[in-house]
């Protein structure tokens, strides 16, 4: 049987698509999806082989298959280094294949991140990893510096290490303002696809929809570790992600964030206490929109709804309050402290 190129080319997007999900069981997963002739599908897989987008281990009885991967490092002592030069020399001319809007992206996240390595981390070296395959692009910043979470700790006199992952989300949070703005992070997290730091015995990892996990590891990681991916054929625009974020009508600038509250829960604590909104609250002042995402939060506390609700909004009433994805017990209580005198 012959398929018409169109056809062909959706066969092997397809074998593209899903081949590092079932490395071994791609060839038969292929002729189930397209009800094909194994002969058929074997085809046009050595025909991604020849052309180098996909590789074959394991023995010809049993072969098993995966994107072709390709990876560049590069290691530097954190003297006199600028982002925009490390960039430009060795990281920019790799991605030049790239669409616009994703090289864009991936030119202000590592621009971002590794400043973030040579203005607060105190590391004496940066390690900088990049690996390439026909579906993403993988950037990897890794120091040996005092780690992201524990800085912002110390120089916020936060309670916990896990604390200064609910500063970065709200955004707007910087040790140095006279120097930077502190939209690096918040922005960068947004704009991949994937976003992850490791730090000591944290990790945080979150995805462009906003979702965000916190889970604690048990062996120390001295330093700090950024991953950032995204896929080649990304949709995402810079521009569409600040916009998203800011307030055209009155300032284009950063006035808007989106806080995953369940971030506050510390190993299945529920939020009751008006101590825990107010570190939740600490800086909503310098917003003009908060975006307070629920899901996942099964309850909340009286005195922590009337914190925020009732409290924070009659001493700030020019901050929005928006809740998302609020199950019923929460919404009723949200509702119950609004309803107070």
């Amino acid at each position: 049987m012959r398929f018409t190129k169109e056809v062909v080319d959706l066969i092997k997007n397809y074998i593209i698509s899903n081949v590092s999900k079932n490395p071994n069981k791609i060839t038969q997963q292929t002729c189930d999806h397209f009800e094909i002739t194994k002969p058929t599908v074997l085809k046009y897989i050595n025909e991604l082989v020849e052309d180098k987008i996909i590789e074959k281990t394991g023995s010809n009885r049993y072969p098993k298959y995966k994107l072709v991967q390709t990876d560049y490092s590069w290691k530097y002592p954190n003297q006199n280094l600028e982002e925009d030069v490390v960039w430009r020399k060795y990281i920019s001319p790799l991605l030049s294949d790239l669409n616009k809007n994703v090289k864009e992206i991936c030119q202000y996240g590592f621009t971002e991140m590794v400043n973030n390595v040579i203005d607060h981390s105190n590391a004496k070296t940066l390690n900088i990893f990049l690996n390439l395959d026909y579906l993403m692009v993988k950037i990897f910043v890794l120091d040996n510096g005092i780690g992201i979470f524990r800085k912002i700790k110390n120089d916020l006199g936060l309670e916990h290490s896990r604390h200064a992952i609910l500063e970065l989300a709200k955004g707007k949070f910087t040790s140095d303002p006279e120097n930077h703005s502190g939209e690096g992070i918040f922005f960068t997290s947004r704009s991949f696809d994937n976003f992850g730091i490791r730090s000591h015995k944290l990790n945080y990892y979150g995805t462009g929809n906003k979702d965000g996990m916190i889970w604690e590891i048990q062996e120390d990681f001295n330093g700090t570790f950024v991953m950032l991916e995204i896929k080649k054929d990304s949709p995402t625009q810079l521009t569409d992600i600040f916009n998203e974020f800011a307030d055209p009508d009155k300032d284009p600038s950063f006035h808007k964030t989106y806080i995953p509250v369940k971030l506050m829960e510390h190993e299945g604590e529920s939020l009751m206490s008006r101590s825990q909104a107010k570190r939740l609250i600490t800086r909503f002042d310098k917003f003009i929109e908060v975006g307070l995402d629920f899901d996942g939060v099964k309850q909340i506390g009286q005195a922590f709804a009337d914190q925020i609700f009732r409290v924070f909004q009659n001493k700030h009433p020019d901050v929005r309050l928006i809740v998302i994805k609020a199950s019923k017990d929460v919404d009723n209580m949200i509702k119950r402290v609004q309803s107070t005198k």
